[in-house]
């Protein structure tokens, strides 16, 4: 694999939108290949794997006829949940805090 510049490593921080340091700069720079040379490596596994495919079933065939024998209840899934609101599921908030109206 050839060297990486530093003016790749500086385009490549760009698009990735990140804001590098001398040293980290240098750090990447010593990585990339190796990281390149295990990408190439993936691909020559990916491309033996499509040679010999595996039989595969999709997952409807799978559960088209399936059917559980436990029913879920909703005093079942109550006492599961972590936190319980007007008959749902209260889960905390996954992008920061929300005011209470």
């Amino acid at each position: 694999m050839s060297d990486i510049s530093n003016e790749d490593i500086t385009h490549l921080a760009k698009l990735s939108r990140l804001t590098l340091s001398a040293e980290e700069k240098e750090k990447f720079a010593k990585q990339l290949p190796e990281i390149l040379e295990f990408v190439d490596q993936l691909s020559a596994v990916a491309k033996l794997s499509s040679a010999h495919p595996s039989q595969t079933i999709p997952l409807a065939k799978l559960r088209a006829d399936e059917e559980s024998s436990e029913k879920l209840t909703l005093e079942t899934l109550q006492k599961l949940a972590p936190a319980w609101h007007e008959d749902q599921v209260e889960v905390p908030a996954v992008f920061g805090e929300v005011a209470d109206e």
